[in-house]
């Protein structure tokens, strides 16, 4: 099914009984899609249903067929998975694709065919009835709205975190000082800097004062290229007001203080 084709569906059609983060969120998307379609939930696809069909049937966007397909990772794709991956980077471009795909999407797709937990998963799970509670649809449509309100957040995130990368490749290029990079204000920077020669970002913190965080490796790591002294967990230095345990971030109340500070981390 092509982009267009679903904007104009009428109908789509996924499975009834006990429903999952993976259908709750197929729907989500479906709906930020085409906002007017409409939803049927059933034990099975009717002849000559005429509408898009997910999470059932073992058509295009159904993984429950023994040849369903694998990313290269090795986690197998659910139904908001195969959904995603036609779609959204039409949608969206391949920086948001990507971001969402790695960072929410593959955590349920996983869950949903392996039963690994999964703490969002877990949560939209409750929202099933209970006991003699019968209405599922109603459970089911008060779960699509907070996952569609979830997810159009993080879309809109990745869209600003976007555009502050390239804002902070631009910082980079102009600093003359290429191992510590000062922002005028936070500019999410984690994509782009760990492929640069910047160790340590200075920003202006929202409690006052100024912080630094240590640059990691790579995009998809927590390992830094230089944390900060481990002395400073024990006893902080006089310039400065906090370091975290973890060795990833400073403060201190100035920005030549934070300077110094990882002035002086580069040199331990």
């Amino acid at each position: 099914m092509k982009l267009e084709e679903l904007k104009k569906c009428k109908y789509g059609l996924t499975h009834s009984g006990i429903f999952h983060a993976d259908d709750v969120f197929a729907t989500a998307f479906i709906k930020i899609i085409n906002p007017e379609i409409e939803i049927i939930r059933s034990t099975e696809v009717p002849d000559g249903f005429d509408g898009i069909v997910y999470d059932i049937g073992l058509g295009e966007f159904d993984h429950h067929g023994s040849d369903n397909e694998l990313r290269e990772n090795g986690i197998p794709y659910a139904a908001f998975g195969k959904l995603w991956r036609v779609f959204a980077r039409e949608m969206y471009g391949d920086y948001v694709y990507k971001k969402i795909e790695k960072s929410l999407i593959e955590y349920l797709d996983l869950s949903d065919n392996t039963g690994k937990s999964d703490s969002l998963c877990l949560a939209i799970a409750a929202f099933n009835p209970v006991g003699d509670e019968t209405d599922a649809d109603k459970d089911f449509n008060e779960a699509v709205n907070i996952a569609e309100s979830i997810l159009i957040r993080l879309i809109k995130k990745e869209q600003a975190h976007l555009e502050e990368e390239k804002l902070v490749k631009e910082i980079y290029d102009k600093s003359i000082n290429k191992e510590i990079i000062v922002l005028d204000k936070y500019l999410h920077f984690k994509d782009t800097l760990p492929g640069t020669d910047a160790k340590y970002v200075i920003h202006p913190s929202n409690r006052g004062g100024y912080i630094a965080q240590a640059v990691t490796i790579s995009p998809d790591t927590i390992e830094l290229k230089k944390a900060f002294p481990k002395k400073w967990t024990e006893e902080l230095p006089d310039y400065l007001t906090f370091c975290h345990n973890s060795r990833f971030l400073i403060a201190g109340e100035s920005l030549d203080d934070v300077m110094h500070a990882c002035n002086v981390a580069l040199k331990e």
